[in-house]
């Protein structure tokens, strides 16, 4: 089997509803394009009818549907989709499409300039973010980006943004040691990046907030928190298998 030039990863939780207009677009994009590119779904257990509703919207499509007998969190479900993609670059990105997938475009071209690590960022000039969040939710992502800082991988100014591409060397060696299922396996992800020795750049993005998202202010804000020590804690242990 040849390997695609690009994989794209979305993980999914009870997507039933949402799923199909993403890869609607999401297909066409992919048909207009001169290489070849796969899909992979990951459906994190959900209690709904998502690994069939991807199924049929990806028929036609060089794809996989890969699923968890029960909910294990979005950082699981990124692991399980990104280790497995076959693609030379593989990119992550929400089931929502808040990020346009035309913007990948401009993440290949660093990527072809020798890049190998490229991520959205909704937070530096040229960034156009047509819908907010809510003002509370946008002040906790800044207290979530400082504490991230702070805490544990310096000089990025969004972690959360869902869109995010990777040559494939990069790839294997980062999400196979991806430990956290919870909110905060983002900055986990540009953690182990940095100390791999991998290149980060920040490319301003286009962002849509989508009001049927999955966070949940006050549990996902004390899980996220505890997530950021608990990457801490194992890169203080040498738990993460990295190279001296």
């Amino acid at each position: 089997m040849s390997t695609p030039h690009l994989s794209i990863v979305i993980p999914a939780y009870n997507e039933e509803k949402r799923l199909p207009a993403t890869i609607e677009r999401m297909v066409a994009w992919i048909r207009a394009q001169d290489f070849a590119c796969e899909v992979v779904v990951v459906d994190d257990g959900s209690a709904d009818a998502t690994a069939a509703a991807a199924t049929k919207a990806l028929e036609g499509i060089d794809h996989r549907v890969l699923a968890h007998p029960e909910n294990r969190g979005k950082g699981a479900g990124i692991r399980t989709g990104m280790t497995a993609a076959r693609g030379e670059f593989v990119l992550m990105t929400d089931a929502d499409l808040s990020t346009p997938i035309e913007e990948v475009t401009r993440f290949l071209e660093l990527h072809a300039a020798g890049v190998p690590v490229v991520i959205g960022t909704r937070k530096t000039a040229g960034a156009r973010v047509l819908k907010h969040q809510s003002p509370i939710r946008e002040n906790m992502g800044r207290v979530f980006t400082l504490l991230s800082n702070v805490l544990v991988c310096r000089g990025i100014t969004d972690f959360t943004c869902g869109f995010k591409c990777f040559r494939a060397d990069a790839c294997r060696e980062i999400f196979s040691r991806l430990a956290e299922r919870g909110w905060a396996y983002d900055t986990e992800v540009l953690y182990l990046a940095r100390r791999l020795g991998y290149e980060i750049r920040e490319v301003p993005v286009s962002w849509t907030n989508d009001e049927s998202t999955r966070v949940r202010l006050l549990r996902d804000a004390v899980g996220s928190f505890m997530g950021l020590m608990r990457i801490r804690g194992r890169a203080l242990a040498g738990r993460y298998r990295l190279p001296a």
